[in-house]
């Protein structure tokens, strides 16, 4: 394609893509573009270019502006395109060498192909289609013609957005559907058809009420705007959908959607509980009812705490993995939990998306949309999900696939109603052990109980094995009212204390009090309090604080050192208490090195920490803790990133010892396993009122939210902080917390908010009288107009940045900066200028040795040799890239150097080039990055660009599209 009018108007060259200076000429160019082939009169363009308000010379106007438009044409390469004829003018145009008749061809092809039942390949047609578009047609066009031209060219394009979303929901793709459309009919509310087809997606990927709340929107703005009722089809689709009609469903076979690529494959279950026994007519109903058939099964384990829900769950998933080759997903949804509010299904689709592979920056911010991303992900994979502890049928129906080939074991104590009306959920109701089952726990888990002096256990005095014991056991297992996790406990006891019989032990649980947590199932009788209090009590005096202290960990999960941090003590000295409790069933490690404790024991740590810890006691160990995260984090930073926060820093307990990483990568690993505690540490601490090291906090995980792109959780840190630097009273903390939310507002696409935080950073910093904290910020906000298009603005506070000496001469600040100004400068095509500042860039990041930085500037580099024609120097750069990002471990720079590659080889060795590309499509797509369709799409047309000069016009295009997508 040598013309571009969908988008700013482009000229194809030798040189790549590029555009006609004078607005005057694009506008005579563009109107010769939409009447290819037509003698064009001078009065039609005179027409065209004033509307019926020209001036008494626009004739002679319109023959120089001519006259240069050829001129201009002629030194990119295009002679003889205009053409002169009796009466007017004429372009003359090859068959592809116009984007919106190559764009309607396609559409046209599609047409015929559905029309033929190929609707995979109409699909294909239409996105390829689609994907020629560059932005608002016509989009640097004034002239008087622009707006009726601009809106029949969009007409078009909203045509093959219906026709694509009509033939995605013939293929069964509805959920991945929705976000595309939910933003199309956010752009265009009174579109029916549009809004048809989001409704159509909607009830099909299990949303009707959605679906019904979308009708209502268009029928309250129709008759708001236009005073209009709504068309015949949407009113038959409404009535349908209140309907449930099944002619609505999806048609029979009619999913041909491939597996997404698979990436990492996720084994979260638990460890299977020890010595599991009995529950063999409960796993005989479960096995029956995960019976697939046209739907994803969802069974609900269901019965009050202590019953064994989750063992069950864990059991039967441990037996019947192999029937889920990709993959078991685990949440524990804190439904109960008195300490800790209940998680919401937003984050745990987060979770599990990310743990299938999808970049956590890639993940929608809305529910529904990550839901809906969550099936897709799901769709035609066999996974098994196990929801434990769910509270309310709400906290689940997000979570649900809408893949029959998924399984879903849903555990509560609540009896969720609407899951079983709503969702067809199949209700698994638990009981209590029978009293053969529970007294062979206890004996299973006695097994090899050594007597002191050598012999078998005793109970009350009869050698195991004999009816004196099976007695006991039998009276331990009525006291503990048949339920596991306090059988499982008594038993803990009993092998724990070798000189205490089974029946001294069953006399010993018939005292104490109910837990607080059990009073509403009075049939428990207190057996379960009665046998936390025991095994507690049991505890040495060292170990039964760690249990107490256990309860100020604000994740579900924690590592050795966090319980070492807790005591004020070395690992080592931690290590066997933490075993003892690991012994007695208090705490299980659900994966090496990290440990998690039930909710009910959690409950109970709760009432002894309130009881036997004193307040001083709290409060010292909640600040360990805070330390102790806080400094590893600290400690962590110059891994990830070489410019990190100065200042006096906060420490009451510095750790007795704290993780020491050997690289990035097993820093950015601690930081993953971490991250639940990380964030709520940094709540703890500001809802303790340590402002200066709850906001230090929230700074120093920059650099790990950066590279993991974690925004909602950033986000939540940030609040915090702000509330605390706010309380703190220093201006420079408030305007660090400020510019940090620009950082993530501008990653979300929120760049107005991002705007409002930059400049209220700039005026806090410079009213602390901080040059180079002005200057910074200054760095940041000239990116984000670069990210508008704003480039002169863009270019403006980058220099206001670079000429403060505290930080345009200081290396470590001043990186980013050159980049930012670098990207600038290409973008403005003032490329020597570009790669001075670039040079420049590369120098500073290799002088202070930020690989991260280095990255950046080879990316632009290439992309500056790419445009000049200069391949070698591309190559150099491009490779140069992709060693530093897979050195640091930066998918998305990696992607982008394999892209850079492919361009610079695709003229010397197309087969390399494809396979670059493939490997660049690969990264994204398991990033879920957008630009894996971009990518798509051009692998889908390479084959049609033979020319050299052609291909590298296209391939120009398409990266200069990509540019601000990364």
């Amino acid at each position: 394609m040598r013309f571009g009018i969908l988008g700013p108007v482009e000229v194809a060259t030798d040189h790549g893509p590029g555009t006609i200076a004078r607005p005057r000429h694009r506008a005579l160019l563009a109107y010769l573009l939409l009447h290819p082939g037509q003698v064009v009169t001078s009065g039609q363009l005179i027409e065209a270019m004033w509307g019926g308000a020209e001036p008494s010379s626009a004739r002679s106007q319109i023959h120089v502006a001519l006259s240069e438009l050829r001129r201009a044409l002629r030194e990119r390469g295009l002679d003889e395109v205009i053409e002169t004829r009796p009466g007017g003018y004429l372009l003359a145009l090859g068959e592809d060498d116009l984007d919106a008749d190559v764009f309607r061809r396609h559409v046209e092809a599609a047409r015929d192909l559905r029309r033929h039942g190929k609707a995979e390949d109409s699909a294909k047609r239409l996105r390829t289609a689609l994907g020629l578009w560059r932005g608002h047609a016509l989009a640097d066009i004034t002239a008087a013609y622009a707006h009726a031209a601009r809106q029949a060219l969009h007409e078009q394009r909203l045509s093959a957005h219906e026709a694509l979303a009509e033939t995605e929901l013939l293929l069964g793709r509805h959920d991945a559907l929705l976000p595309e459309l939910g933003k199309l009919v956010e752009e265009h509310p009174l579109r029916e058809r549009l809004v048809c087809h989001l409704m159509l997606a909607q009830y099909r990927a299990g949303m009707r009420a959605e679906a019904l709340r979308t009708a209502r929107r268009l029928r309250e703005r129709l008759v708001e705007e236009q005073g209009l009722d709504p068309g015949t089809r949407f009113t038959e689709l409404e009535k349908a959908v209140l309907d449930a009609d099944p002619a609505l469903d999806p048609p029979a076979g009619a999913v041909t959607v491939q597996a997404p690529p698979a990436g990492t494959t996720p084994a979260q279950l638990p460890l299977d509980a020890w010595g599991f026994t009995g529950r063999a007519r409960e796993l005989a109903d479960l096995d029956l009812l995960t019976d697939a058939r046209d739907t994803p099964p969802v069974v609900l384990v269901v019965g009050s705490p202590g019953v064994g829900k989750t063992a069950l769950a864990v059991h039967w998933a441990h037996r019947h993995r192999d029937r889920f080759p990709d993959g078991q997903l685990y949440a524990n949804l804190r439904g109960f939990d008195q300490d800790r509010a209940p998680l919401q299904p937003y984050d745990i689709l987060r979770r599990f998306l990310s743990a299938l592979g999808v970049e956590p920056g890639a993940v929608p911010e809305d529910v529904d949309e990550a839901a809906a991303l969550f099936r897709s992900t799901l769709a035609r994979r066999r996974v098994l999900l196990v929801l434990d502890n769910a509270r309310s049928a709400d906290q689940v129906r997000p979570l649900l696939p809408g893949s029959a080939d998924c399984t879903v074991l849903v555990t509560s104590r609540n009896r969720l109603r609407a899951l079983v009306a709503r969702e067809g959920a199949r209700p698994l109701p638990l009981g209590p052990l029978t009293e053969d089952e529970a007294a062979a726990l206890v004996r299973t888990a006695m097994a090899g109980r050594a007597a002191p002096d050598g012999t078998a256990a005793l109970a009350g005095g009869t050698p195991a094995g004999d009816d004196g014991c099976d007695l006991a056991a039998r009276q331990v297992a009525q006291r503990c009212a048949y339920l596991p996790l306090a059988l499982r406990l008594a038993a803990a006891q009993l092998i724990g204390q070798r000189h205490l019989t089974v029946a001294d032990y069953a006399r010993q649980l018939t005292t104490g009090d109910p837990l607080a947590v059990l009073d509403e199932h009075g049939d428990l009788d207190g057996a379960v309090s009665a046998a936390f209090r025991l095994s507690y009590q049991a505890l040495p005096p060292g170990t039964r604080r760690l249990f107490r202290l256990l309860s100020l960990v604000p994740g579900q999960d924690f590592g050795p050192a966090a319980a070492a941090a807790l005591l004020g003590v070395t690992l080592a000295e931690a290590r066997p208490r933490l075993e003892e409790l690991c012994i007695g069933h208090l705490v299980s490690e659900h994966r090496p090195g990290r440990y998690t404790m039930h909710d009910l024991l959690r409950s109970y740590a709760v009432s002894a920490f309130e009881t036997d810890e004193p307040e001083s006691g709290r409060e010292e160990a909640a600040r360990r803790l805070v330390d102790f995260y806080a400094e590893t984090v600290y400690e962590a930073y110059p891994l990830l990133q070489p410019r990190r926060l100065a200042g006096e820093r906060e420490i009451v307990h510095p750790p007795r010892e704290r993780p020491l990483f050997a690289d990035r990568a097993a820093a950015l690993d601690w930081h993953d396993q971490e991250l639940e505690n990380l964030v709520g540490v940094v709540a703890l601490t500001g809802a303790r009122g340590w402002h200066r090291r709850a906001w230090q906090s929230a700074a120093d995980l920059l650099a790990y939210f950066i590279i993991r792109r974690r925004w909602p959780e950033w986000l939540t840190v940030l609040r915090t902080g702000l509330l605390a630097a706010e309380s703190s009273g220093e201006p420079e903390a408030v305007a660090h917390m400020r510019n940090a939310l620009g950082v993530v507002h501008k990653q979300l696409g929120r760049y107005d908010e991002a705007r409002e935080h930059y400049r209220r950073a700039i005026e806090l910093a410079a009213e602390a009288g901080n040059p180079r904290m002005v200057a910074a910020f200054n760095a940041n906000l000239g990116g984000l107009a670069i990210n508008e298009g704003d480039l002169e603005a863009g270019l403006r506070h980058l220099r206001i940045a670079l000429s403060v000496p505290e930080y345009g001469h200081d290396p470590q600040y001043a990186v980013a900066a050159y980049i930012n100004l670098g990207c600038a400068l290409i973008d403005s095509e003032r490329y020597p200028a570009a790669e001075e500042a670039l040079r420049r860039a590369l120098a500073f990041a290799e002088a202070v040795d930020d690989a991260q930085q280095a990255c950046y500037a080879h990316h632009n580099l290439a992309e500056i040799a790419l445009r000049e024609g200069d391949r070698s120097a591309a190559r150099r750069h491009a490779e140069q890239q992709l060693r530093l990002a897979e050195e640091i471990g930066d998918p998305l720079r990696t992607a982008s150097a394999h892209d850079s590659l492919a361009s610079a080889l695709v003229h010397e060795d197309r087969a390399a080039a494809l396979a670059q590309w493939r490997a660049a499509r690969r990264v994204y797509r398991e990033l879920g990055h957008r630009i894996a369709d971009v990518l798509d799409e051009w692998l889908a047309v390479l084959d049609t660009l033979d020319d050299p000069a052609w291909l590298a016009a296209a391939d120009e295009s398409r990266r200069r599209r990509c540019r601000h997508l990364i």
